[in-house]
């Protein structure tokens, strides 16, 4: 079977819990329970030990093979291979064993950190509106005085996209915003913020008067009284 007959398509990925990219996406990573309850006050903290995390597991695949540059990789656990077994691609994984995506390059390389060993390397498809929004960093801003409103939207944006990343959740700078807006922070994420605003019946605007971009996001959405 040759490498493209063994495309990933984008359900596939959907279906890998934990998905996150070093210096990228903001993500949960799978750590021991004792690392957990070390760090787990600070998130902060666990995201830093997570990025290192992705470096760390990167580094070592790197000394196997040539790697894509110019671009931090998507990384994913598989935690669940029996929904993953009819693709050829998965058929010698298991549990625990690591998705490393290159966006840009199209590529996808299957990594037992086990065994220190690469299992598969095959193209993926990750052109679809789901897999946009997945690669693109979300933060969400209350421009109104109803509390909540960043939790319910995000919400409804995992009910969308359920491997979406909410990178953070913040008050804006004025509180009587009537409509909604979604800002493009990074051009890159310019059709991820597009299928959001589609999907949650949203306008996508430039960045209002007063209001800072917020750190480390490609797509912003300032949430007013129409999402109340």
């Amino acid at each position: 079977m040759s490498i493209w007959q063994k495309i990933i398509p984008i359900f596939v990925i959907l279906t890998l819990i934990g998905m996150g990219a070093a210096g990228y996406f903001y993500f949960q990573f799978q750590k021991t329970s004792k690392e957990l309850q070390t760090i787990k006050t600070d998130p902060n903290t666990v995201q830093k030990a997570a990025q290192e995390e992705v470096k760390r597991l990167i580094m070592e695949v790197g000394k196997l093979i040539d790697l894509p540059v110019g671009e931090d990789p998507t990384v994913a656990t598989i935690t669940d291979i029996d929904k993953l077994k009819s693709q050829d691609f998965f058929k010698n994984a298991k549990n625990g064993d690591k998705v490393i995506i290159y966006t840009n390059a199209k590529k996808a390389i299957l990594y037992d950190p086990s065994a220190h060993k690469i299992i598969d390397v095959a193209p993926v498809n990750i052109g679809t509106p789901s897999a946009q929004v997945i690669q693109a960093k979300i933060a969400l801003k209350n421009g109104t005085t109803t509390n909540g409103l960043t939790t319910k939207a995000e919400a409804d944006i995992k009910k969308a996209f359920p491997e979406a990343v909410v990178v953070s959740k913040d008050n804006a700078k004025k509180t009587d915003y009537e409509k909604s807006v979604v800002v493009v922070i990074n051009e890159s994420a310019k059709d991820a913020a597009a299928n959001l605003a589609k999907t949650l019946n949203l306008t996508i605007g430039d960045l209002p008067s007063g209001e800072d971009k917020a750190k480390d996001a490609d797509i912003l959405i300032i949430l007013g009284k129409d999402r109340i």
